[in-house]
């Protein structure tokens, strides 16, 4: 395996997320283009499209004339008190793609605070405030309510600062019983608490790639319509094409009430939240203000940007998105030799390009250097705990897919028990 020296920041002064700072060394990134990054003596696949962000890959020329474009009109930026043609655009796009034909569209700045956003809106709409996801989930780290909603350890910290009625308690979902005993539990929830609202992913991600039994999407959702309680289906991190649909929720019957999304929205080149609000409850402010709001609602490049990357989602009836079914189908074929040569590996969970594999072992130091040998040998994956993320850009070619898992599979199988 190719094991040289790879250029690292040292003593930054920048606080980076999650992680101790003490003695902290980064590959510094110089370019890059298609599904590779570089820094000054490494060339690196991301294979976890960042953090599942970059689906339409690096360097897109396509994205970057959006920016010529955005800087010939020589707008810097409007308030939210005037209206703009690619953000007025991107709405009816969003609206359209959902079926969401009489609905709305709130923009933010990312997914953390466009959850925000819909928790506040459902409970805008509802007596009630309470609102409840499941216990393993994740629905943002940078704003006080998405970090309470997190049903992993990443909320723990603000959990000790803030108490608010959100409460990560509904069981996700078993394969081995269909869901069935998830659903009970909820059942039981619904008719006791009577939230607001319910927020669950469209298909897990940095919780865990915890995957939904067929069907039970449908059967959750006619749950909540008989307790009358709402639905936010967070598309964050699964949306745009990931999971071999627009969104992961349009593969089951599942109606949501409100949709967030980021990330893939604009492929990374820019930041942009949205929450895309159905008639029944966009119209409650038809008379009422929406008392919420930033300062970059809609900013006009990030819609710019957006609209260029629905253009390429969309194009040739979303080729590149039913494509990417082929592309999760051979990354699953070639997990189960890794699963059965590599000890420490004890499965690999995925809805089409959003997966990861799940290892035996829980030793910090281990999983560090299982993390440092991926980078010395060109390869960026995601690490969580003892879980390894597979979510490259939907671009990838095959080549590059079956060469990227073989060399996972030589630096997995050295840490044999």
């Amino acid at each position: 395996m190719l094991k040289t020296y790879i250029h690292f920041a040292k003593n930054i002064k920048t606080f980076v997320p999650w992680v101790k700072q003490h003695c902290l060394q980064q590959p510094r990134i110089t370019k890059a283009n298609n599904v590779f990054l570089y820094s000054k003596t490494h060339k690196i696949i991301d294979f976890t499209s960042g953090l599942m962000v970059v689906n339409l890959g690096h360097n897109n020329s396509y994205i970057k004339d959006g920016f010529k474009s955005y800087m010939d009109k020589g707008i810097s930026y409007v308030p939210s008190t005037f209206s703009t043609y690619e953000r007025d655009k991107l709405s009816d796009r969003l609206c359209n793609i959902t079926n969401f034909n009489n609905g709305k569209v709130f923009y933010t700045n990312a997914g953390a605070d466009a959850n925000e956003v819909a928790m506040y809106i459902t409970n805008q709409y509802s007596n009630n405030k309470k609102i409840l996801s499941f216990q393993h989930s994740f629905h943002g780290g940078s704003t006080i309510a998405s970090s309470l909603m997190g049903g992993d350890t990443r909320n723990n910290k603000k959990l000790d600062y803030y108490n608010l009625d959100l409460y990560p308690i509904m069981k996700n979902p078993d394969m081995g019983d269909n869901g069935e005993q998830s659903l009970l539990q909820i059942s039981k929830l619904l008719e006791e608490t009577k939230p607001a609202s319910i927020i669950v992913e469209g298909s897990s991600g940095s919780a865990g790639c915890i995957l939904y039994p067929k069907d039970y999407l449908s059967k959750l959702d006619k749950l909540c319509r008989k307790n009358n309680v709402l639905i936010i289906c967070d598309e964050v991190m699964s949306g745009w094409g990931r999971t071999g649909e627009l969104f992961a929720y349009q593969k089951e019957n599942f109606n949501p009430d409100i949709i967030t999304t980021a990330k893939g929205i604009t492929s990374g080149y820019s930041q942009l939240g949205a929450v895309i609000v159905n008639e029944k409850l966009s119209s409650l402010y038809n008379e009422l203000p929406i008392l919420t709001g930033l300062t970059y609602f809609g900013h006009p490049l990030p819609c710019t940007i957006a609209n260029k990357c629905l253009d390429l989602y969309l194009k040739n009836d979303r080729k590149l998105i039913i494509e990417s079914n082929d592309k999760a189908t051979l990354i699953k074929n070639l997990s189960q030799s890794i699963i059965n040569n590599c000890d420490i590996v004890k499965e690999y969970r995925n809805n089409g390009l959003l997966g990861c594999f799940e290892l035996n072992i829980n030793h910090p130091k281990k999983l560090s250097e299982i993390n440092d040998l991926f980078l010395k040998n060109g390869i960026y994956c995601y690490m969580r705990d003892n879980r390894i993320f597979i979510a490259p850009p939907l671009i990838i070619e095959e080549t590059d897919i079956v060469n990227t898992m073989n060399k996972i599979y030589e630096i997995l199988v050295e840490f044999n028990n």
